[in-house]
């Protein structure tokens, strides 16, 4: 019941941000003229909802960038520790042996004498 009432209010507010979006387009749909000052890059007129929308885009990609290289850094560094933790748990598992074989060879010595 709760994760069905959680999706609703996500969608609705997903619902409600795109008609902002979309008012947003509509209500400023005139031309403006980007430039750069210190380069020497010609000036163009665009909509003014089309930097709006390459700048929310160019945030996504950036957000999407990051998110992924730090969920990668994470992985690689989770991969490190579970091999590390494999040979350690082998190591533990060797001395553990080596013990027992240590042990039995001294009770062996212990009743053959």
């Amino acid at each position: 019941m709760l994760t069905t009432l959680w999706q609703i209010v996500r969608r609705l507010f997903w619902a409600l941000f795109s008609l902002a979006l979309i008012w947003l387009a509509v209500a400023n749909r005139h031309g403006v003229t980007v430039s750069v000052a210190p380069l020497d890059i010609p000036e163009f007129n665009v909509p003014l909802y089309l930097i709006f929308f390459v700048g929310i885009l160019v945030g996504l990609i950036l957000a999407a960038g990051v998110t992924g290289w730090l969920r990668l850094r994470a992985f690689t560094k989770r991969r490190k520790v579970e091999r590390r933790a494999d040979r350690l748990t082998e190591q533990v598992s060797e001395l553990s042996e080596q013990r027992h074989r240590d042990h039995a060879e001294i009770a062996h010595k212990a009743a053959s004498d």
